[in-house]
C-alpha cells in the first residue's frame, strides 16, 4: 500500500490550518479574559496601571513646580521673627456651668 504523494503536504497544511485557528482562538479568549476583567475593575473604582502612571506623572510635576514656588517665595521674603500668635496672647474665658437643672429635667409626669 502506498501513500499518495501529496498526503503529506495536505497533512502538514491541516496542522498548520488548525494551529492558525487555535492560535486566534487563543488571541479571542484573551481578549475576553481581558475584557472581563477591565470591566469587573471597573466596576469597584479600580484604576488601570496606564491610568496610575499619568497620575503619578502628574503628581511629581505638581510637587516639583509647588516646590518651586515654594523656593522662590521663600528666597523674596527676608527671615522675620515669629510673632505671638493671637491665641497664645488672648486666652479665652471659662464657661461657667449653670448651677440649676436643665428645664427638661424639671418636668413634672403626669
Amino acid at each position: 500500500m502506498r501513500a499518495r504523494p501529496g498526503f503529506i503536504s495536505d497533512l502538514a497544511q491541516v496542522a498548520n490550518g488548525a494551529a492558525s485557528a487555535f492560535g486566534s482562538m487563543r488571541e479571542e479568549i484573551e481578549n475576553i479574559v481581558s475584557a472581563r476583567t477591565e470591566r469587573a475593575l471597573n466596576a469597584r473604582g479600580l484604576v488601570t496601571r496606564e491610568e496610575f502612571d499619568a497620575l503619578r506623572t502628574r503628581h511629581e510635576a505638581l510637587a516639583a513646580r509647588l516646590a518651586a514656588i515654594e523656593a522662590d517665595r521663600a528666597a523674596a521674603q527676608p527671615e522675620q521673627p515669629a510673632a505671638k500668635s493671637r491665641a497664645a496672647a488672648k486666652p479665652r474665658a471659662k464657661v461657667k456651668k449653670a448651677a440649676g437643672k436643665s428645664a427638661a429635667g424639671t418636668r413634672r409626669k403626669s
